[in-house]
């Protein structure tokens, strides 16, 4: 549609441009005539190379209306001066038809950019169809989970030994998280050292895990906080498709997100919130934290449960 209304944009364009050329004519003939009528009724021959445009104006003329004028008993040929006075009419009359064309144009174009943004809006929401369809592939998730225990009764003031039975108290959070944990439906669990991966294939299922994670870590760290213990858990999240090498390229990533010792919030990229984003009913809301150098400058953010 938008091509039919630009086509007949053109048409009136161009239609204005005959019509212009029109009255500059009819302008010129008024000029010529009316100077030529007016000179030769006092009798001076000032214009008299115009008498083969006026004859030929005059002749016109007589064909519709053939009737002189008398003037102090003196007829005079009023066929030019009927020509000029029709001519101005025209004129104006040409012009009026200008103004309405002008006016349609302008209507067409309105409609020409109401066309485009119908048009651009089913571009773009066909776009975005096909970025979520590509994003929506990337359904498999993988979390790195760290902890760190720290004694609360040993500082720099008390003294103490910051370091005996950290390794313990660490194992004895993993053992208890894991076993809290480990009867996720859809979930598979690995040791990497001091550290527990959890991956599933089903994105749907993400909202339970980070859930069952923080319960699981909050009532831990309450336990351990009756013994004067405090423990800091460290999380790292990825989406990844099926044609990624997860060794690769994923788990590498996890590990450097650990390192950036962000504390207890799960901590990502920004292809996990795209990712999240199209997640029905959220329940956590994703928070930049910062730029950081991982393999790259990228945004890290972190996922807060709402309240």
């Amino acid at each position: 549609m938008v091509e039919v209304y630009k086509f007949i944009t053109k048409l009136i364009k161009g239609l204005i441009n005959i019509l212009f050329f029109i009255q500059i004519v009819l302008m010129l003939l008024v000029f010529l005539t009316a100077t030529y009528w007016f000179f030769n009724l006092i009798d001076i021959p000032l214009f008299a190379f115009v008498s083969p445009i006026a004859d030929a104006v005059a002749g016109f003329v007589k064909i519709f209306y053939n009737q002189s004028v008398s003037v102090g008993g003196v007829y005079i040929d009023a066929s030019l001066l009927l020509f000029d006075i029709i001519a101005v009419v025209f004129v104006f009359v040409l012009a009026k038809l200008k103004y309405y064309c002008h006016r349609w144009i302008d209507s067409l174009k309105i409609a020409i950019g109401s066309c485009e943004e119908k048009r651009e809006e089913k571009f773009n929401k066909a776009l975005q169809k096909e970025a979520e369809d590509n994003i929506r592939k990337c359904n498999n998730v993988a979390i790195l989970i760290q902890f760190t225990a720290k004694n609360m009764m040993v500082d720099s003031c008390w003294g103490g030994d910051q370091n005996a039975g950290v390794k313990e108290k660490e194992e004895e959070a993993f053992k208890t998280f894991f076993a809290s944990i480990k009867n996720i439906q859809g979930c598979k669990f690995a040791k990497t050292g001091d550290k527990l991966l959890i991956m599933t294939e089903n994105f749907e299922n993400i909202d339970n895990i980070l859930n069952y994670i923080e319960l699981s870590t909050s009532r831990i760290k309450l336990n351990m906080r009756k013994k004067k213990w405090l423990l800091i858990t460290y999380i790292s999240m990825d989406v990844f498709d099926n044609n990624t090498n997860f060794k690769q390229d994923v788990y590498p990533l996890l590990e450097k997100l650990l390192t950036l010792k962000i504390q207890n919030e799960p901590v990502c990229l920004g292809n996990f919130c795209m990712r999240y984003e199209l997640y029905p009913e959220p329940m956590f809301k994703p928070f930049l934290r910062g730029t950081y150098n991982i393999n790259e400058e990228c945004e890290v953010w972190s996922l807060v449960k709402k309240n």
